[in-house]
């Protein structure tokens, strides 16, 4: 028995691996799960008993990669000590993350169908993982005076947005990808300067 719900995990994971790279190369739209099947060599019974649809997948594979963003930050959290070097590293966090191609097939996804509750809610849950990452910080900052005491949510609702915001630099320049890289990552410490500035405790 335990030898079959390891294989089935790893079935699983193969698909959601083979999906993401599909997703990233080709949006929401243009991806079949017949595709999915040939480059996860599963068969379409095994895909379908894993996941029910191809919004399925997607919301897994966003998920996943959520939840990669969530620990991949709390491991350069450990390595930092005050509240000003948090946010500057949280923003870089945020820079690296700006050009994510499954943003652009979440983006696409949503804008292509009726979208139900359930859907919904997890959408929110994979939008509200930077923004439980900011809240952390901040609250920190708070509880040991480095910034200023007040609405903890209205100043998550705040930074998070005008981190979240920054990402479109994305589609406003033409510059080379690294090039690139390095110019939104400048803005993103621009804004934690001008922010600094209205929170940080005298």
């Amino acid at each position: 028995m335990a030898r079959g719900r390891s294989d089935g995990e790893e079935t699983k994971r193969r698909i959601t691996d083979k999906a993401k790279q599909l997703f990233i190369q080709k949006g929401y739209a243009a991806v079949t799960m017949n595709e999915v099947c040939e480059a996860a060599a599963v068969s379409k019974g095994s895909l379908y008993h894993h996941f029910s649809s191809k919004d399925e997948l997607l919301l897994q594979v966003s998920e996943e990669d959520a939840e990669q963003w969530i620990a991949e930050w709390d491991r350069i959290r450990q390595r930092l000590t005050t509240t000003e070097e948090q946010l500057y590293a949280l923003a870089e966090h945020y820079a690296n993350d700006f050009q994510n191609p499954l943003v652009k097939a979440l983006e696409e996804f949503s804008r292509s169908r009726v979208i139900t509750d359930d859907v919904f809610e997890r959408l929110l849950k994979v939008s509200e993982n930077t923004s439980l990452a900011c809240r952390d910080v901040l609250r920190e900052g708070m509880e040991q005076g480095e910034l200023i005491a007040g609405d903890l949510d209205r100043l998550v609702i705040i930074v998070s947005s005008v981190f979240e915001g920054l990402s479109k630099l994305y589609y406003i320049d033409n510059r080379e990808t690294a090039e690139k890289q390095i110019w939104v990552s400048e803005f993103y410490r621009d804004a934690v300067n001008l922010l600094l500035n209205g929170i940080r405790a005298k």
